[in-house]
């Protein structure tokens, strides 16, 4: 119950509405993050690193669901990859934060239209993880979900003239995870063989589905429209 009133206060005094065209939280808002503790003090990212955390480094409008029900207010938000963590900002133009949502199943933010869901998920291996997936697809008995990191390397020095050098930087990756009748998703390869396979007695006319409609399973937006055909059949 005391969670429940925490969280219910955070959001509470968080969000307010834009006016101007520019959001800024109030200083009882501002105490509010304080006392409920979730700012994260963070060390800025080193200079001679490539690439950045972030897959959008700006903030953009976003409204959080909670406990099922989407409020009102707006607020700015972005997804630090890296980190796994939503970052929150009092006006759209600031480059830096150390305000980061409560990571919770029942806190959901809508961050420019797209969904993030603190959910667990399982890798091929079977091993389990529990963080942001964004949901692209939700059908009755399969739901799609996205998840995107970035992976920090080490520099890489040339041995012999063969070879190239690599400064330290991030990489980006996405991963596509299905969860079946409401269980926990699980890694999809984004394949041809791996999604058709997936749909057993259906698979030939998924099959056929994808060859008609000259489908590429490299996009996005092509899985879902396989997804899509799938539900009704």
């Amino acid at each position: 119950m005391k969670q429940f009133y925490t969280l219910f206060f955070i959001l509470q005094a968080l969000f307010i509405n834009a006016q101007a065209g520019t959001t800024v939280i109030s200083g009882n808002a501002q105490q509010a993050l304080i006392d409920f503790g979730n700012r994260s003090p963070r060390n800025a990212q080193p200079l001679n690193v490539q690439g950045s955390h972030y897959f959008d480094k700006n903030f953009r409008i976003a409204k959080l669901e909670y406990f099922g029900k989407e409020l009102n207010d707006t607020g700015f938000m972005r997804y630090n990859a890296f980190r796994d963590e939503i970052e929150m900002a009092d006006t759209q133009n600031q480059s830096e934060t150390d305000v980061i949502l409560l990571k919770s199943a029942d806190v959901i933010p809508l961050i420019n239209g797209e969904r993030y869901e603190y959910l667990p998920y399982r890798l091929e291996s079977g091993n389990a993880f529990i963080g942001y997936l964004v949901k692209i697809y939700n059908g009755k008995n399969d739901k799609l979900y996205l998840k995107r990191k970035k992976t920090f390397m080490e520099a890489k020095i040339a041995r012999t003239s063969l070879e190239n050098s690599f400064p330290p930087r991030y990489v980006e990756s996405e991963e596509l995870y299905i969860s079946s009748n409401g269980d926990t998703p699980i890694k999809l390869k984004q394949s041809k063989k791996s999604i058709i396979n997936y749909f057993n007695s259906n698979s030939d006319k998924v099959k056929k589905f994808i060859k008609s409609e000259k489908l590429k399973l490299s996009e996005l937006s092509s899985i879902i429209k396989i997804f899509e055909f799938a539900e009704n059949l």
